[in-house]
């Protein structure tokens, strides 16, 4: 295809997809959609693997835990760093890192598990690249694209993000079921260093703009500095509580669903690929809608909303017995989580300043971070009354917060 007619496609593209039309987006696009289904295959892999090997709802919740906890101590830091270095080495070292952690997981799933301390120790390592992982790859977009056309270019790559989340629990549940979580895993580990190398050949001149307005001290002040600002702005901090709550309450579901699967639905391997891939179906929509409407104004009352129909969609999930039904429910959770993060990520870079940009994603992965907890209170409450009052009760509590925050939160409804 020559030059003319790459250019006729581009202008083909709706403005919804406005960003797509810049080559240098479109290539950051492949790198981080590639990325993402690797994490998405060890995601799956990972949560039947132990599960398998343990039998414990519990040790499950946890190895999820052991993904997402690091980011409580790391996550200032990954922000801080990556508003000083060049965030394609940032992305490109934190991919490596974790193909450095799939390759050993597979090693260790040829043996199986005599002690589950090596695998949480490896996703404990390969969770801390989250915190530079998501704040590069997510301060790259405006980097690439311009502020103004920022929320619409996250929204885009959400709309890659969820739409190889699909794949990826589809790939997954297959891969396993044909070739065993060790290959699996080392599929895994050859993706993360595509995706590496892609960003390492991207050519992006980042603006001054970007370190105008603090002036930099260490790593560890600008860490400091970062989170005392963002605790400073009512608007940012409406966020992060936010996001810390629906993380802990609602993103935990991922961490049972093999259990909800196997004990509540009576599925296989594959069907469990298959749920998963309509909650990663689901959150393509949600992507695609978001882009559409990438332009609206109401976006913190938009929050409020996707967060009680999160909510409501979790507690229906727990409360289903049936595969069919379960798979339209998942669906609409799936909807609204790739929502709550895209506005989330979009919402924290254009209320900060342009040099606190990768600080405020580093805030985010911090609250991400305490996701932990619900894994804990997920899998404990699982393992006590059931998977599915389990559910049940964290989606209601967050429905409860989505409407007490509409009458109180006013500084959220103001964003």
């Amino acid at each position: 295809m020559d030059i003319n007619q790459k250019s006729e496609v581009e202008s083909r593209l709706p403005h919804s997809l406005r960003t797509f039309r810049n080559p240098v987006y479109r290539r950051l696009w492949s790198g981080i959609v590639i990325n993402g289904f690797a994490n998405w295959i060890t995601r799956l892999t990972v949560g039947w693997f132990v599960f398998d090997q343990t039998r414990s709802a519990f040790l499950t919740a946890v190895s999820f835990t052991m993904a997402s906890a690091p980011g409580l101590l790391v996550a200032p830091f990954g922000g801080a760093i990556t508003d000083r270095i060049d965030r394609r080495y940032v992305l490109a070292a934190s991919a490596v890192a974790k193909a450095t952690t799939t390759l050993a997981l597979a090693f260790v799933a040829i043996d199986g598990i005599d002690s589950v301390w090596p695998v949480f120790l490896l996703l404990a390592v390969a969770g801390a690249m989250n915190s530079f992982e998501i704040p590069a790859s997510q301060a790259l977009i405006p980097d690439v694209v311009g502020r103004r056309d920022a929320m619409n270019g996250i929204a885009v790559c959400s709309v890659g993000l969820r739409a190889i989340s699909a794949m990826g629990a589809l790939a997954g549940g297959f891969l396993i079921e044909i070739h065993g979580p060790a290959i699996t895993f080392a599929m895994t580990a050859v993706l993360h260093g595509i995706a590496a190398l892609i960003v390492l050949r991207l050519r992006i001149v980042r603006s001054s703009s970007h370190q105008d307005t603090i002036t930099p001290t260490s790593v560890l002040g600008d860490a400091i500095e970062g989170l005392r600002i963002m605790v400073s702005l009512p608007k940012v901090r409406a966020l992060l509580i936010m996001t810390l709550l629906v993380e802990v309450m609602c993103f935990s579901h991922a961490s049972v669903l093999p259990v909800l699967a196997n004990d509540r639905l009576g599925l296989d391997e594959s069907e469990l690929g298959t749920l998963t891939a309509m909650a990663g179906f689901g959150a393509f929509l949600g992507a695609l809608f978001l882009a559409r409407f990438s332009e609206y104004n109401r976006k913190g009352l938009m929050v409020i909303g996707v967060a009680a129909l999160y909510g409501a969609s979790v507690l229906l999930l727990g409360l289903s017995d049936l595969f069919v039904f379960s798979m339209v429910v998942i669906t609409v959770v799936g909807i609204m989580a790739a929502m709550f993060d895209a506005l989330q990520w979009g919402l924290l870079q254009t209320n900060v300043p342009d040099a606190l940009r990768g600080r405020a994603l580093g805030g985010w992965t911090q609250a991400v971070g305490l996701g932990w907890v619900g894994h804990l209170e997920l899998g404990l409450l699982s393992d006590t009354i059931g998977v599915h009052w389990a559910l049940a009760i964290n989606g209601s509590l967050i429905v409860v917060v989505a409407v007490v925050a509409a009458f109180v939160a006013r500084s959220l409804k103001e964003v």
